[in-house]
């Protein structure tokens, strides 16, 4: 496999050095322990931050927990945030820096019944029979609407997962780890157009931190980098220990449910971009596409320098 990130300004391929000890960080999810973060967990549980010279305090995120401007305000190391969210950030003033993408492709989607009549969201989004549960502020939703359109077409309704299953609604928003997940293992089987048909694909669960820590510890950035790739490799290959491990920290997710989420990832996380260049890796080309469509949605108030907005092999 390629090696990450080892050539950060200022870094070397050797651990974090430590005095007396691992380099004590603390990492922010944006979200409950789920597969989604598997290869965090992984990480931790297998001793491979602390073999990276990293003593890693991971906190679980939850509602109204802002995952993004805790890194940016500097009262945690790193975080993990969406692909958008640190645009946004920037473009108000804060200077984050995305190091590692764990998702290469958006896992926000459009769900329709396995047996639903739709082979396209452009099908669905112009058919004016159809109803969609989703939260049209969303810039995903967004971008969907302003490629398709809906003049004459699809209504847009309140995201309601008990109206879409009850079939009042054709189509609702998803994550595609989360609710076609429990909706499956409830016996109700879905397809998911992925928000990339629309040509919508921000990189997701991206590791971030602030520009200041980022040039004033190089080194533990690029172990942390190095650890996210380890752990994420073991994860891809064997993840039931540390779906276990996952289950007692989120008794709400079952085995089961952990399993078939953790398998329903794999295409967003791996690629042949990933294949050819290693895990987590990013362009200046795909963070340029993405500006500009936020800026095209009045999202951002102008494109930024994309070259600052990610490090990656030194870029």
């Amino acid at each position: 496999m390629i090696l990450l990130l080892n050539c950060l300004p200022g870094c070397t391929r050797k651990p974090a050095p430590v005095k007396g000890g691992p380099t004590p960080v603390t990492l922010q999810l944006n979200w409950l322990p789920e597969p989604q973060f598997g290869g965090i967990y992984e990480a931790r549980l297998k001793g491979i931050f602390e073999a990276e010279g990293l003593k890693v305090e991971v906190r679980p995120g939850a509602a109204g927990v802002s995952a993004p401007q805790l890194a940016d305000n500097g009262n945690v190391e790193f975080s993990i945030v969406g692909g958008s969210q640190i645009l946004q950030l920037n473009d108000r003033g804060g200077d984050l820096v995305a190091l590692f993408a764990v998702y290469q492709h958006d896992p926000h989607g459009i769900m329709v019944p396995e047996d639903s009549k739709y082979t396209s969201l452009k099908q669905l989004w112009r058919d004016p029979g159809a109803t969609i549960g989703c939260e049209a502020d969303l810039a995903f939703v967004r971008e969907i609407t302003r490629v398709f359109g809906t003049d004459g077409g699809a209504r847009l309704a309140a995201y309601n997962l008990p109206a879409f299953r009850a079939g009042r609604q054709q189509a609702s928003q998803c994550f595609v780890t989360s609710e076609p997940v429990s909706l499956e293992l409830d016996g109700f089987k879905t397809r998911v157009f992925m928000s990339s048909e629309s040509g919508f694909d921000p990189y997701n669960t991206v590791l971030v931190t602030r520009r200041a820590y980022l040039e004033s510890e190089p080194e533990t950035c690029a172990a942390m980098v190095r650890a996210f790739s380890k752990g994420w490799t073991g994860y891809l290959a064997q993840p039931e220990a540390t779906n276990a491990e996952l289950a007692r920290l989120n008794p709400g997710m079952s085995m089961e449910a952990l399993a078939l989420s953790a398998r329903k990832q794999i295409p967003l996380i791996q690629d042949e971009v990933t294949a050819r260049e290693g895990l987590g890796a990013m362009s200046k080309e795909r963070w340029q596409r993405l500006a500009e469509q936020l800026k095209s949605l009045g999202v951002l108030d102008q494109v930024p320098d994309v070259s600052r907005i990610y490090r990656w092999k030194g870029q």
